[in-house]
């Protein structure tokens, strides 16, 4: 199960929930990903935000970079991202951990039900938490810049 999600300082997206088996091409990134992520960045942010993405293959495919380009009003692209770096990513370093511990596991007794807790866990991320977590970005980069690049605790 593949579930795409973008996180703010003003909230978390909508996700986007694919079907069991399918996987990310560059072609449903730009028809499905992308019109949603611009959405709900300006459902966020309002037309002055950055998009970040990581380094897998359908983000930087060269269309996908064309239509980031032609509809963001910012972005950093890969040369300006490093890669593997999840602790730069607070969908990694916080995000999905803190959905994890909100759902109720007891209760997923089927695809359709692990759904609607994924969404319900989702729902259940306490705002102020991951303001504090997308404020402690910028000091992450500098613990990062100490360890010379190594993972941070």
């Amino acid at each position: 199960l593949m579930v795409w999600l973008a996180a703010s300082k003003n909230g978390l997206s909508l996700p986007i929930i694919f079907e069991p088996g399918e996987t990310l091409t560059h072609e449903n990134y730009i028809e499905i990903v992308l019109p949603h992520a611009l959405s709900e960045g300006q459902r966020l942010l309002g037309d002055n935000f950055i998009y970040q993405q990581d380094n897998a293959t359908p983000h930087k495919h060269k269309d996908s970079i064309a239509w980031i380009k032609k509809n963001f009003p910012q972005f950093i692209d890969e040369n300006k991202w490093p890669p593997n770096s999840p602790d730069l990513n607070v969908l990694d370093y916080y995000v999905w951990d803190a959905i994890g511990h909100n759902m109720h596991w007891d209760k997923v007794k089927s695809y359709d039900s692990l759904i609607d807790e994924i969404k319900k866990g989702i729902s259940r991320v306490p705002k102020n938490d991951l303001l504090r977590s997308v404020q402690n970005w910028s000091s992450r980069i500098f613990s990062i810049l100490k360890t010379k690049g190594a993972y941070i605790k």
